[in-house]
């Protein structure tokens, strides 16, 4: 997978996601509108936060100063890369699993943002693997 791909899976899961908080905010009825309306636009804004925030960290020009910074930063970032992967499979699976054993299905309307995370995490494992 390259920076191509994920972009084109950033965009697919976006669209799901506006899809998924619009259907939250028609099917969850016990709850007011402006909380449903606030829960959405939330769900919206961690998916895109979480990528953004993790795809753009190797862009930052002051781990380029000298050659220790270079490699001490490389090593730690490739660790925060992994650790971002592999929280997003631990979220995923968190989602799925309470969802099903507290019949709590209206959760799982909050499922694209671990991808987000995932998305963000790879593209900086990329990012980084490229240098």
């Amino acid at each position: 997978m390259n920076q191509t791909d994920i972009k084109k899976y950033y965009k697919l899961f976006g669209y799901l996601n506006l899809t998924l908080s619009i259907l939250f905010i028609i099917v969850s009825r016990e709850i007011e509108l402006t909380e449903r309306i606030i829960a959405a636009v939330a769900i919206n804004i961690g998916y895109h936060m979480l990528y953004l925030f993790f795809s753009s960290i190797s862009k930052d020009s002051t781990r380029m100063n000298n050659k220790f910074n270079k490699n001490v930063g490389g090593i730690m970032l490739k660790l925060f890369s992994i650790f971002g992967i592999l929280s997003s499979f631990i979220i995923i699976y968190v989602f799925i699993s309470k969802a099903i054993s507290l019949n709590e299905y209206l959760g799982l309307f909050a499922i694209c943002i671990p991808f987000g995370l995932f998305l963000g995490s790879f593209s900086l494992w990329i990012d980084l693997s490229n240098e």
